[in-house]
């Protein structure tokens, strides 16, 4: 994930071409190591090699070719990554006879990005040779941004802006029997606006926060007046922050009718008392990633009364057989407008496409949107401006 300081970081980094910054094409490189015939000017080529590549601090990309690169002591490299469902197994890299150097050529699409981490022997490390990174739910990878992919701007903090404010609010359900965090986004100036403001619900809210960057995408769209103020809710599915162990997604967010109730009688009470919100169902509007995407869906069709906006990314839409896109088919249309993304890698483009079609052959209003990338927060995180803009955006 492209974080402000990573993104001062990236602007560090040589920004020429592969082979403008290493003199040479890489499959040239390993020609030159193959055709020397002692061992000591096949090591001598290929530590200068690498000595370029610490210096470069990028990974090695050519046309669509990403050329990964192991220098070391090993039995066997892999290189597992959102390319093959993170198989340590499925990529193995070559070694140059009579080196210590392992390579493995990759195609990928040229306007892809995605995340990898290099396994030698049994153990996963970052890749050394090319300083970007995406930070995720499970810690740092290593990140490739081939030639036509284009980081999101939106992300960046900026001091020169008014900023918004950030409560949180315990809030204990009787109706789950327990006490989740809430994270309220307040947009910048917030005392001082008269109007009802529209709000969106967000599942996984923690993580929207601190790995989608979702406060500093909301102060930046409404400090250029891309949108207008929203309010945000940010509903976080662990019971204490600190420990991924008390999360209670894969119970809530599973089409819950308990957890809607939750939202729908107990949270939006006690939000909009707290609020100046505005009401209607067409300015609510509630999100979510992954089995967020699912609950989001499932909610705006148990209670169109309430959301009459959803937007889903990469939606598990194939937990259970596929019942969400059964229910769907079976019913009549909701009042509900949505927006819908996935990732084309290994991500959930299947279910997503099915939904596409079912809900444009029922009439809803429907944004969708399909991206060289993956099923994870660097993703989610480049859309959250796209999705701001499909329901509040000014024109």
């Amino acid at each position: 994930m492209l974080t402000a300081s990573a993104a001062a970081r990236v602007q560090t980094l040589d920004q020429r071409s592969s082979t403008e910054a290493l003199g040479e094409r890489f499959e040239e490189f390993l020609g030159r190591v193959k055709a020397a015939r002692s061992p000591a000017v096949k090591k001598q080529i290929v530590d200068e090699y690498i000595g370029q590549l610490k210096r470069y601090g990028r990974a090695v990309i050519e046309d669509l070719t990403v050329n990964f690169v192991y220098h070391g002591s090993a039995r066997r490299v892999g290189v597992p990554s959102d390319l093959n469902g993170w198989d340590a197994a499925a990529d193995t890299m070559s070694r140059v006879p009579g080196t210590s150097l392992f390579y493995l050529p990759k195609r990928v699409d040229r306007a892809a990005r995605f995340e990898y981490k290099i396994a030698v022997d049994s153990s996963w490390i970052l890749d050394p040779f090319n300083q970007l990174q995406a930070v995720g739910g499970y810690g740092p990878n290593s990140e490739i941004w081939m030639p036509r992919y284009s980081p999101p701007q939106e992300i960046g903090y900026r001091p020169d802006i008014p900023h918004g404010t950030i409560d949180t609010l315990y809030f204990k359900s009787r109706l789950l029997g327990r006490t989740h965090p809430i994270f309220i986004y307040r947009p910048p100036r917030y005392d001082s606006l008269a109007q009802p403001l529209p709000s969106l619900y967000v599942t996984d809210g923690g993580e929207y926060l601190t790995l989608a960057l979702m406060s500093i995408v909301l102060d930046n769209l409404i400090a250029d007046k891309r949108i207008s103020p929203v309010v945000g809710i940010f509903i976080d599915p662990r019971t204490d922050i600190r420990d991924a162990k008390t999360s209670m997604r894969m119970h809530d967010y599973t089409m819950s009718d308990t957890f809607v109730s939750f939202l729908t009688t107990e949270l939006l009470p006690k939000i909009k008392e707290d609020h100046r919100l505005d009401e209607r169902p067409g300015q609510t509007g509630i999100m979510g990633a992954s089995l967020g995407g699912l609950i989001a869906t499932y909610a705006s069709f148990r209670r169109p009364d309430v959301f009459g906006l959803c937007a889903a990314q990469s939606p598990a839409y194939w937990w259970k057989d596929e019942v969400m896109i059964k229910t769907m088919a079976g019913s009549s249309r909701r009042p509900v407008k949505f927006y819908i993304d996935t990732g084309t890698i290994r991500d959930a483009q299947v279910h997503a496409r099915k939904m596409k079609q079912l809900l444009e052959e029922k009439g809803y209003e429907l944004k969708y949107g399909e991206y060289p990338e993956a099923h994870n927060w660097s993703n989610w995180r480049a859309r959250v401006d796209d999705i701001l803009e499909c329901f509040w955006g000014i024109r």
